[in-house]
């Protein structure tokens, strides 16, 4: 069986396809789903990572390392249960990983603060999963409804994403 990342990883890719530069999109420029900022930014942090300049040539070498370094690892998904951290993981790189781990946090009753540390890791691994996975799915689709931005260029493909997540999350409980 596949590692909680992995089955991560193939649901983001699933929705987070090839190259894109729409200018409806507020990434802007993107390959798989990381912004160009998001690869400058990991180009920074990680300068031996052998990651390219522009997102046009990125490989699924460097998109796995920088989806695991960048969005998994920094949100502790590890940590998580298994179908809470898929959706931590998919939140994270879609919404940020800051607005990731809030989620998780309201979810799981901890103190709101956009920062993973071991009491919130602990509030939700002391959670019914299958509760904890609809509560997040519930903040989520909360956090989309209040975007100003949420129209039908992509905000029903936002929710379509957000419902297979919780597929996938139920799947793993």
């Amino acid at each position: 069986m596949q590692g909680a990342f992995d089955m991560g990883l193939t649901h983001v890719l699933s929705w987070e396809g090839g190259e894109s530069n729409d200018s409806r999109d507020p990434g802007g420029h993107t390959n798989f789903g990381i912004t160009q900022d998001s690869l400058d930014r990991a180009r920074w942090k990680w300068p031996d990572a052998g990651l390219p300049k522009s997102v046009s040539d990125l490989h699924h070498e460097n998109v796995r390392f920088i989806y695991k370094a960048d969005y998994w690892d920094v949100c502790r998904c590890s940590d998580l249960p298994a179908a809470v951290a898929v959706q931590v993981f998919d939140a994270a790189v879609n919404q940020g990983p800051k607005d990731a781990i809030t989620f998780l946090q309201k979810a799981a009753g901890a103190y709101v603060d956009g920062k993973i540390g071991p009491k919130t890791i602990a509030a939700a691994n002391n959670c019914d999963s299958g509760k904890l996975a609809r509560e997040f799915a519930s903040h989520r689709g909360h956090d989309y409804s209040l975007l100003d931005h949420l129209d039908d260029i992509y905000g029903l493909g936002w929710m379509r994403r957000l419902f297979a997540c919780y597929d996938l999350a139920r799947s793993l409980i």
